[in-house]
């Protein structure tokens, strides 16, 4: 089986990127999807999410605030290591487990939806790799209009992450989203079939 990681920067474009690629009969793992099971209603890293962080974080429902947790963390390093402390263990554990159920039946290709590949210097736990690029300024732009954030707090999330730019300087397999939709279209299966896959 090949496990393609897809990664990019926040508002880059790899949720639709992800959508493209499913639409297109892949198989897509998303580490997004597995951090909002496991910080969802009953979700295993709850506890000890709100033992860390406190009851600030937690909604009359019991729930997790997302957005207060998102303001806290960001721009706080050490705060930040810790919830990724709680979560990541968690993820991971999910992602084994449904990669290796693909593969037991019998799929050929995996594509591994995961933001901080760089950061987390996971290069090496792919077959290949694949980067959503935009300009640092559209990223800003678009996580402003998507989260209702200020400049400032889309900034600072956006520059908690390394550059968009270093990660292209490093990888082979870019899709280009500097444009619109049908030009996302045509650079996913540009990349496909340049991947051979």
């Amino acid at each position: 089986m090949k496990w393609i990681g897809l990664t990019g920067g926040i508002a880059a474009g790899k949720s639709t990127v992800t959508k493209m690629l499913r639409t297109l009969g892949y198989e897509v793992l998303d580490a997004d999807e597995f951090s909002r099971q496991v910080t969802g209603v009953g979700g295993e890293a709850l506890p000890e999410i709100f033992s860390t962080f406190g009851e600030a974080v937690k909604n009359q429902d019991g729930s997790l605030n997302r957005e207060f947790l998102a303001r806290l963390v960001f721009g706080h390093e050490e705060l930040l290591r810790r919830l990724e402390a709680i979560i990541h263990p968690l993820v991971q554990k999910r992602v084994f487990a449904s990669k290796a159920e693909l593969e037991h039946r019998g799929i050929q290709v995996v594509f591994y939806d995961v933001p901080l590949l760089f950061e987390k210097k996971m290069q090496g736990d792919f077959d290949a790799i694949v980067l959503v690029y935009c300009r640092e300024d559209q990223q800003i732009k678009r996580l402003m209009d998507r989260s209702v954030l200020s400049q400032a707090e889309a900034e600072m999330r956006v520059r908690s992450q390394l550059p968009l730019q270093v990660k292209k300087d490093q990888t082979p397999f870019v899709i280009d989203n500097t444009s619109d939709f049908k030009h996302l279209e045509e650079e996913v299966r540009r990349v496909l079939h340049v991947m051979k896959i």
